[in-house]
């Protein structure tokens, strides 16, 4: 079973966290856990994250990476750096993690906007406005760094874990092709390499 950790990260403010038991067949989740955290250090963060490590045991963790340079630098953007950086460490900490993996930030922000306007779907998820109103999943209220952290498991397991089927889709719609550039046979040979697992 495959137990991923998906976190919306914060130096300074809410690390949002999504975790879920996934079924090995078919990569469906079975059970999961929303959460969150809120302090001003980063360390502190980084002690809760270490926390739900221990007791989830996940074999994979994915995060919202930032593009590290932009206009707004702050003490946040330092703390949320030094965080980030220990996330990636922690695969040599812990022997049971297999893979850490990341999403680019404005991926995450602009695919919850399509989400939250209708133009992209997560199945569970809903918002709606108005007071009392907001973000959904399955009918559970969720804070807005608890769905940027399931944006985050979305984007990356629909990436990386996909089905057998799928793969063996993608892989025939290439080989169809007279010529394929040098992406596409790199793409190729990455579809293969994961259908073979």
């Amino acid at each position: 079973m495959n137990k991923i950790l998906a976190l919306d990260p914060s130096g300074t403010g809410t690390t949002g966290i999504f975790c879920a038991n996934l079924d090995q067949e078919n990569n469906i989740i079975n059970s999961y856990i929303f959460g969150d955290y809120t302090n001003k250090d980063w360390k502190e963060h980084l002690k809760g994250i270490i926390e739900i490590v221990k007791k989830r045991k996940p074999n994979i963790i994915i995060f919202e990476d930032t593009t590290y340079t932009y206009g707004r630098q702050h003490q946040g953007t330092v703390s949320l750096c030094k965080l980030l950086g220990s996330l990636f460490g922690l695969k040599y900490t812990f022997d049971f993690i297999q893979q850490i993996g990341t999403v680019p930030v404005n991926n995450v922000k602009s695919f919850r906007d399509k989400v939250q306007t209708g133009t992209e779907e997560i199945t569970g998820l809903s918002f709606e406005i108005g007071r009392g109103n907001g973000w959904k999943y399955e009918d559970q209220k969720v804070s807005l760094h608890q769905v940027d952290a399931l944006v985050v498991y979305h984007l990356w397991t629909k990436e990386n874990m996909k089905s057998k089927e799928t793969i063996g889709e993608e892989i025939a719609i290439l080989k169809a092709k007279k010529r394929l550039g040098n992406r596409q046979k790199e793409e190729l040979e990455k579809l293969e390499r994961m259908y073979d697992l």
